[in-house]
């Protein structure tokens, strides 16, 4: 049983795994994510147009909102946390990588997820329009980072050009040329 974790978690969370991959290492995960996200819009509808919200009880666990809510919102919730972990790990990896464009992004696309995760709970709680639109806004932000993610992973990155020594070259002479000197009449 250790040695399957071993195998297949722990190289999840390293940051030499993450390096040798590189950028591309992150491809995948972000295309899941992004399927998630697509999902989470469509069941978010879904919920938002065609589903009652349970009677608000500000003493109930998440947990206990996800086994007594409806089916919609039981996989709306359990789908976001599942989202905010690889979100979280795709954080980590691109930290691993030193990429500051790649941890601005996952970065910016985590603080998203989160929002709307927070937004989500204010929706289930008070059935706020303005949490529903926040959940809405703060998806489409998380959508377009990992849409610009993609951008750079699959661009080729430039080549570091090194700086040339500058070899000192022997200098010619410069040889001034007569000018014309008017003659005077005298």
């Amino acid at each position: 049983m250790f040695e399957m974790i071993h195998e297949r978690i722990i190289p999840v969370f390293s940051a030499e795994k993450a390096r040798s991959m590189g950028r591309a290492g992150l491809h995948q995960a972000a295309l899941v994510v992004l399927t998630g996200l697509v999902i989470q819009l469509a069941l978010g509808m879904v919920l938002n147009l065609y589903i009652a919200m349970p009677a608000d009880d500000g003493h109930v666990s998440y947990l206990r909102e996800i086994e007594t809510a409806p089916g919609v919102l039981t996989a709306h919730a359990l789908l976001a946390g599942l989202l905010l972990a690889t979100a979280a790990i795709m954080v980590l990896r691109a930290v691993a990588l030193r990429d500051t464009a790649v941890i601005a992004l996952t970065g910016t696309a985590l603080a998203a997820l989160l929002g709307a995760f927070a937004a989500g709970e204010l929706f289930v709680r008070n059935d706020a329009s303005g949490a529903s639109l926040s959940m809405a806004i703060l998806a489409g932000i998380a959508i377009l980072c990992y849409v610009y993610l993609q951008a750079i992973i699959t661009r080729p990155r430039p080549q570091a050009r090194v700086p040339q020594a500058r070899v000192p070259q022997a200098r010619e002479p410069q040889v001034r040329e007569p000018q014309d000197v008017p003659k005077s009449g005298r």
